[in-house]
């Protein structure tokens, strides 16, 4: 009896068939497992950057040194500091802004820009 004619060969063929699918689709499911992962490590360690650039800025606004470029190297490596330690890069700007009702810190990580910020009646970057 031929093999390709034969029932058994035909199921055989049939179930390396399914096989190769399922390796196909396990792929494709782990390629997309790990996107959703770095993404959000990317997000995570935006969002630690940007919140201790924040709390840098809050400190320089208490003691009067808010529009120093020092407050803003500091916030820029407490910044990185926490985007490094969550799995992000390194943070190359930190931009301050008085906002209308307080100071606004922006960064951008991997094209994303995250904000934070807090609430100060007089704010001057002067």
């Amino acid at each position: 009896m031929d093999a390709l004619t034969d029932e058994r060969g035909q199921a055989l063929i049939v179930a390396v068939l399914f096989l190769a699918i399922a390796a196909v689709v396990i792929g494709g499911l782990r390629l997309a497992q790990e996107q959703i992962l770095a993404a959000a490590r990317e997000r995570r360690a935006g969002e630690a950057a940007v919140e201790a650039a924040a709390a840098v800025a809050a400190d320089a606004y208490v003691a009067g040194t808010l529009a120093s470029d020092e407050t803003r190297e500091s916030a820029r490596v407490a910044a990185t500091d926490l985007s490094m330690r969550n799995g992000g890069p390194r943070i190359d700007e930190v931009a301050i802004h008085c906002a209308r009702s307080g100071v606004e810190v922006a960064l951008a990580v991997a094209g994303r820009q995250y904000r934070a910020g807090f609430a100060a009646a007089e704010c001057s970057l002067r």
